[in-house]
């Protein structure tokens, strides 16, 4: 366990390093009980980023690095003022790739300038361009149609967890600025064709 959390822990920092995200949402422990030390560790590792390349070199450097992390040799100071945990061996299981999608320029556009005439231009610089992880069914759309994606603040942050929570305010602003989007898209399209 201790070895796992190491990973865990160095596949946080490393992401960060690479200007990527890496999350752990399952981990199971054999046995489990109070008591007992496990004697394996599944663990999931979600890891996320921009580009391909940025994401194949950070899976390429935590595959060396948790064999080091395995082994107990030193990785990012994991064992400084610690436990060296028992060395054992890693094993991946690669359950889900998905390349990085792009997308469509216009239509991001067309958001930015809907949340912009929403918000004036005062509170137009509050809006940012993300790039998001997870796999929306956006990502399937866009490879049919020009596709972008709308974000609306929740409280604290907090999302895709029981306790998201977005104002009803900020959800219509979401659906106001959705709707412009479709609008000036439309028109958009609208200009090309003639």
């Amino acid at each position: 366990m201790l070895t796992a959390a190491k990973m865990i822990l160095h596949s946080h920092r490393l992401a960060t390093k690479h200007s990527s995200l890496a999350s752990t949402g399952i981990l199971n422990l054999t046995p489990g009980s109070t008591n007992t030390v496990p004697g394996t560790v599944r663990f999931s590792l979600d890891i996320r980023a921009g580009e391909d390349d940025r994401l194949m070199r950070l899976e390429e450097e935590l595959r060396v690095d948790f064999d080091k992390i395995a082994r107990n040799e030193a990785v990012d100071n994991l064992n400084e003022c610690g436990t060296i945990g028992k060395g054992c061996t890693v094993e991946w299981t690669l359950d889900a790739p998905s390349r990085a999608i792009k997308f469509d320029r216009d239509c991001i556009a067309c958001v930015a300038d809907s949340a912009k005439d929403l918000l004036g231009d005062e509170l137009g610089n509050l809006t940012q361009a993300m790039i998001s992880g997870a796999g929306h069914d956006s990502v399937f759309t866009s490879h049919r149609v020009p596709t972008s994606m709308i974000f609306v603040p929740c409280k604290d942050g907090v999302s895709h967890n029981p306790a998201e929570y977005c104002s009803p305010e900020d959800c219509a602003n979401g659906a106001q600025v959705l709707m412009g989007a479709v609008l000036r898209y439309d028109k958009l399209r609208a200009q090309r064709s003639k």
